[in-house]
């Protein structure tokens, strides 16, 4: 994953509101799920992105470089916070002159087991400690860490001196488009078959913004081969999470049941609901099929009623209602496709041949998409190819 997920408006919003709590004079964490903390180039842009943004608002970041050999982590706190007395209790580096004002960034990402319990429990006697004492006259410590390097707080893992703020729900289907449009506008022709790839690829991955951009640059539209290329970059799931328990309301962070499957990088929030990644379906290719017909239900659907309507319209005004209604032998409020393709063929259907497969082009999508099916590629582009060749003689 590179940089440029900085940029996206939900990954930028992590990194303020991070800055905010920084300024604010609190302790922080960014708490990452162990699937993404293993991502070093990840975890890097995220840090880089929290230090320059630190900077930007006049605070004073350190890094912390973290050795086991150099003692206990109150002593990697102290070097990077230019203290060089010999060893102190968290109570005397909160207090010591030489560190108010600034703050540590600690990356726990790379660090042991044992070390991370270590670093959770220095951070927890930093944060009781800073209660009695002014923000202004101490340092902050900003963690980037998992969850087992928080300090010891309760459930919430909250105090009037710290703050977590987790990789929950931090992707929006407006961050996915953004980081694929690029790929898809340079592998698809302008127009809404551009629309549907786009949408099809965001419905299948959702919140899986790695999986989003590799298939960007790997799928030339054709449903019928997405399946495949899903199995082929996605690695299976060593936790499934439960079914039932997919699509409910979320917090601000991971629920206990469901913090495993998020620390292996099955589930997380999108709009506000506990979605699974499309790897942990039981039968993935199902999975993707419908994922297809949502995406293009939501951009095609709009489109064939666009349609349907200037074509209604275009015959009403050229044939009377009068005719249209004796066509189809009846006195519908609404000219649907059906009926629609049935006027069109009796009264335009020899003087516009274009316009009449046209609208039964038109027609077979729609019955398709009412019925769960999504369409083919030739299918897409033969409709969409049908109405680039049709001119509506009113309007």
């Amino acid at each position: 994953m590179d940089d440029d997920i900085w940029r996206l408006p939900g990954p930028a919003r992590l990194v303020a509101d991070t800055v905010r709590e920084v300024n604010r004079g609190r302790h922080a964490a960014v708490v990452l799920p162990v699937a993404l903390a293993g991502d070093q180039e990840f975890v890097s842009g995220l840090t880089s992105a929290l230090t320059t943004a630190l900077w930007a608002a006049n605070e004073d970041p350190r890094p912390v470089a973290t050795d086991e050999e150099a003692g206990p982590p109150v002593s990697w706190l102290a070097q990077a916070l230019d203290v060089d007395e010999g060893p102190l209790s968290t109570a005397q580096l909160l207090d010591h002159e030489e560190a108010a004002g600034k703050t540590a960034v600690l990356d726990c990402t790379p660090l042991c087991p044992k070390l991370r319990h270590e670093v959770a429990a220095t951070v927890t006697r930093l944060v009781a400690e800073s209660r009695p004492r002014p923000a202004r006259r101490r340092p902050r410590l900003l963690l980037v860490c998992t969850r087992d390097a928080l300090p010891r707080l309760g459930a919430d893992h909250s105090d009037v001196t710290f703050e977590a703020l987790w990789w929950w729900g931090r992707l929006s289907r407006w961050d996915v488009a953004a980081r694929i449009q690029p790929a898809v506008e340079a592998r698809s022709e302008p127009g809404v078959l551009r629309d549907v790839r786009l949408e099809t690829l965001i419905e299948v991955c959702r919140w899986d913004i790695r999986l989003a951009a590799h298939l960007a640059d790997r799928w030339d539209g054709d449903p019928g081969l997405l399946p495949a290329l899903v199995d082929e970059a996605a690695a299976p799931a060593t936790v499934r999470p439960p079914p039932a328990r997919s699509a409910r309301h979320c917090g601000r962070r991971p629920t206990a049941d469901l913090i495993e499957h998020w620390d292996d990088g099955t589930v997380d929030r999108w709009h506000d609901e506990c979605v699974p990644v499309v790897r942990s379906a039981v039968d993935r290719a199902k999975a993707v099929r419908h994922a297809v017909w949502v995406a293009q239900a939501r951009v095609l659907l709009p489109w064939v009623e666009t349609r349907r309507q200037a074509v209604a319209a275009d015959l009403l005004r050229a044939h009377g209602k009068r005719a249209v209604h004796a066509a189809i032998g009846d006195t519908p409020a609404v000219l649907e496709v059906g009926p629609l393709f049935v006027a069109v063929r009796a009264l335009a259907g020899r003087d516009r041949p274009a316009l009449c497969d046209a609208v039964y082009r038109l027609r077979e999508a729609r019955n398709k998409l009412a019925h769960l099916q999504a369409l083919t590629t030739d299918e897409q582009r033969d409709l969409v190819g049908a109405f680039a060749s049709v001119t509506l003689e009113s309007g």
